[in-house]
């Protein structure tokens, strides 16, 4: 797959020939002191595939995210990045991922978070050119022209010059989305990134993440914007009380559920509707 892709390729065909999932999670746990928050997670995602996690707060679907980025340690089970080990429990007795493994596979990962966390003394170009410059190593030239780049795939041309307090949510957003693609990951996690934003702004973040998935970008994706999973997930999961209740694509999950406990927080939904 290219860097960059321009056309929209087939997601479904892509994942179907992918003969092994790009991300993994075996029987992980996380605790924070007596706190479960993950219990015994097992989740493959391919490549090309975009899975989407639903559930109520508190579920452990934030924590999921932050685990497969390594901003959390599980205490048991293991975590991989095309099939390497990237986390290993604390627990788990055996041979840990070193630490040139465990930096290179991270490089692969994109995050996006709820909070823009943008670099308020920078403008946008900067706030993206500034981990390909000191992570991957381009001139100033190279990583300039890469923001460019990025910043008109998001819609913020104009904006390249603008520092984040001249942006609105949305737009700190896309800038967030382009500075999590500077580094050309593999994968990319996306955590309720359109929770802080005015319902008129939510449209132009989504647009951009429908781009993505329709670029073949793999992704998981932790969202209460149903009508984004419905439209471009491979597959929803529903998680709850730190495990995964049940998952399928999303027009078995949205009209078909079998769990009574996805039934009861999907009909909770349509009630706040």
């Amino acid at each position: 797959m290219t860097e960059f892709a321009d056309a929209t390729v087939d997601r479904a065909a892509s994942t179907a020939a992918a003969s092994a999932p790009f991300v993994r999670l075996e029987g992980v746990w996380k605790r924070f002191g007596p706190l479960e928050v993950l219990r015994g997670i097992h989740l493959d995602v391919r490549q090309g595939e975009v899975v989407v996690l639903i559930g109520p707060s508190g579920s452990g679907k934030s924590t999921l995210l932050r685990c497969v980025c390594l901003l959390e340690p599980i205490q048991r089970g293991e975590i991989q990045i095309e099939g390497v080990p990237i986390a290993v429990g604390s627990e788990e007795r055996g041979k840990k991922p070193d630490k040139g493994t465990i930096r290179r596979m991270r490089q692969e990962i994109g995050m996006v978070f709820q909070s823009f966390n943008l670099f308020p003394h920078l403008t946008a170009k900067q706030n993206i050119a500034l981990a390909p410059r000191r992570v991957r190593g381009l001139s100033r030239t190279a990583a300039d022209a890469l923001a460019h780049e990025l910043l008109a795939r998001v819609g913020l041309s104009d904006k390249a010059d603008e520092h984040p307090s001249r942006l609105s949510g949305g737009q700190q957003q896309r800038a967030a989305i382009a500075r999590a693609l500077a580094m050309r990951p593999q994968v990319m996690l996306f955590d309720e990134i359109t929770s802080a934003l005015d319902p008129e702004l939510v449209g132009e973040v989504l647009r951009v993440m429908r781009q993505l998935a329709n670029e073949g970008m793999t992704m998981l994706v932790v969202t209460h914007e149903m009508g984004f999973a419905r439209d471009a997930a491979d597959r929803v999961i529903f998680m709850d009380q730190g495990m995964i209740v049940e998952e399928d694509a999303p027009e078995v999950i949205f009209t078909r559920p079998e769990k009574g406990r996805t039934q009861a927080f999907l009909r909770q939904l349509l009630e706040r509707a």
